[in-house]
């Protein structure tokens, strides 16, 4: 048991974590865009790298946060229907959603795994002191690694699959004994 609240611990700890570096992310995108809109309209001298480094940046904010926000329970949800009903009946609710949910989440790994490990082994990201490196490269001129990028979407989906395991120990513990676990 005490393993298993380890687990549960550190999960949450992660996500949540993860979550509030989203607000670095997103705060470095607004600087690079706002720095972009600067040189392009006031100077007249636009880069070739700050949209898509933006873009980038905001495809692993919108990865990243799925676990911290299904650690708040904040994806979407039929409140009419699961507001008014008891805890423990909520935590039925939420077990019989929940395998919905893992085979989102299943799909969701398999299918991003792939997507990342393809990139990953292409043989496009160019040399380093001579020695070809793999990895997906951009096409633009200044050709960011894009493997990095997609792996993102695994890392995503773990986070989010280790938080489903926590609600699922939680409202188990729940329906069964009519308690919050402590």
């Amino acid at each position: 048991m005490d393993t298993l609240k380890k687990f549960m611990v550190l999960t949450e700890k992660t996500n949540v974590f993860v979550g509030r570096l989203n607000v670095i992310i997103l705060f470095l995108a607004v600087l690079i865009i706002t720095f972009e809109v600067t040189m392009r309209y006031l100077f007249g001298l636009p880069t070739n790298w700050a949209h898509e480094f933006m873009t980038l940046l905001f495809a692993v904010q919108y990865m990243f946060i799925a676990g911290y926000c299904h650690y708040y329970r904040e994806h979407v949800r039929v409140d009419a229907v699961y507001i008014s009903r008891s805890p423990r009946t909520r935590a039925w609710m939420d077990l019989f959603t929940g395998l919905f949910t893992y085979l989102f989440i299943g799909i969701f790994v398999w299918t991003s795994w792939k997507f990342y490990w393809s990139s990953q082994t292409m043989m496009g990201g160019g040399t380093l002191l001579g020695i070809t490196l793999p990895g997906e490269r951009s096409f633009t001129d200044w050709g960011p690694p894009l493997a990095l990028i997609k792996f993102m979407m695994p890392f995503g989906a773990a986070l989010l699959l280790c938080q489903q395991l926590v609600w699922t120990i939680r409202d188990m513990h729940m329906a069964l004994t009519g308690k919050e676990m402590s």
